[in-house]
């Protein structure tokens, strides 16, 4: 093969193909594919304390079910008393936290909640 065949080749071998008229984007069709926020945030409670720490935010929920837990999130803005979805995460007993001086004795970890208001 000579180099202006290796050319067109490598041109057409990193060509990005388009979809169909109609079709969705790959992004689209990610967005598509994605449960729905009442799937993934299955969990509803209301906001008990707050903690700000260094990336995250310690909240105390009381549940549906009665009773509370202690949820670390990444740090934002959550005001006492309002009402968060959050899903299922990675449960620590016993954690300390140094900053704090603080040992929960159970701390579940969500990668995100979602504020619903008062």
């Amino acid at each position: 093969m000579n180099k202006y065949g290796l050319m067109i080749l490598l041109m057409v071998a990193t060509a990005q193909a388009e979809p169909p008229a109609g079709h969705p984007s790959v992004g689209q069709a990610h967005d598509h594919l994605q449960l729905p926020e009442g799937e993934s945030l299955r969990h509803r409670g209301q906001v008990l304390q707050s903690i700000p720490s260094n990336d995250y935010l310690y909240l105390e929920v009381a549940k549906e079910a009665g009773g509370t837990r202690w949820l670390a999130a990444p740090r934002t803005v959550v005001p006492v008393h309002s009402y968060i979805r959050y899903g299922d995460g990675v449960v620590m007993k016993n954690f300390f936290s140094r900053k704090h001086q603080r040992t929960f004795d159970e701390l579940m970890f969500v990668d995100r909640i979602q504020q619903l208001g008062n």
